[in-house]
């Protein structure tokens, strides 16, 4: 698939924060980029198994992103801390904001979560599509983690040749989300960005008794997630698709599906759970 509409894609998934998610912690803001030759140079130089993962593709398209921006550049990445060989964690970006004249601590956050009714009221009805994680456990890691580990001697220590004024460093989320809604429930957003709907969710066995003969699928790998379905060029029928969602359900890894209707495309997840 065209690595330049997975780049897209991520750069149009909205922000989650709606206000500010965490307190003191300000939305980040995220810059407009031109798709140009030398862009697209950078994006076909990243295929490589880094890249395989979701999470390390969009911190890699995140820092294509502000290197093609007239408003940010780029300190360093990617910051390993560590305490007597023990691992603390990792400092995403440190950034200049040249229109502010500002340096930003931000972190990234790209996620799918899925809206569970059946889960206590509140941001834990939104959770990852194997049930492994969820919005409160992201967020109460960047808020007692990642943010805090910026000011730990340690990070001075690391970071000296810098010569950064720690007590003017202002810290930025950039938290990308994609949500899903129960197929027939409205989910709660509770000031989430209504803008990061992108479809609904299903349960297998209502998947595989509804009659789709009239549409075309895909099930995309992980690392296309950010893709637009619009931009996907090959289809499955039915019976076809039903069969590799039915291996990877027996795998336990709930798939991504992409649906096309005509020229009308949706997006949603099939589930197990």
């Amino acid at each position: 698939m065209d690595i330049v509409e997975q780049f897209r894609g991520f750069c149009a998934t909205p922000s989650l924060q709606y206000p500010q998610l965490i307190p003191g912690i300000h939305p980040f803001q995220f810059p407009n980029v031109s798709i140009t030759e030398d862009l697209i140079s950078d994006l076909k130089k990243i295929e490589h198994p880094r890249n395989r993962l979701l999470g390390k593709r969009m911190e890699s398209f995140f820092e294509i992103a502000l290197k093609h921006s007239n408003r940010y550049e780029k300190i360093a990445s990617n910051i390993q801390i560590f305490r007597k060989k023990v691992t603390l964690g990792e400092i995403d970006f440190l950034l200049k904001d040249l229109q502010n004249d500002e340096i930003l601590h931000v972190e990234l956050v790209y996620k799918l979560y899925l809206f569970d009714p059946d889960l206590p009221k509140g941001y834990s009805r939104w959770i990852g599509p194997r049930r492994k994680d969820s919005l409160p456990q992201k967020l109460e890691r960047l808020k007692e983690k990642q943010f805090p580990l910026l000011f730990l001697p340690e990070t001075r220590e690391k970071l000296k040749d810098l010569n950064l004024d720690f007590s003017n460093i202002k810290q930025h989320l950039c938290f990308k989300a994609k949500l899903f809604q129960p197929e027939n429930k409205a989910a709660e957003l509770q000031n989430l960005n209504p803008d990061c709907l992108t479809g609904k969710w299903i349960h297998w066995e209502d998947f595989k008794n509804i009659d789709f003969e009239e549409g075309v699928f895909c099930s995309p790998k992980k690392v296309f997630w950010s893709m637009s379905p619009g931009n996907n060029k090959s289809w499955l029928n039915f019976p076809q698709i039903k069969e590799i969602v039915s291996i990877l359900i027996e795998k336990d890894r709930p798939p991504l599906i992409w649906m096309k209707k005509g020229e009308k495309t949706e997006s949603f997840f099939v589930v197990n759970w």
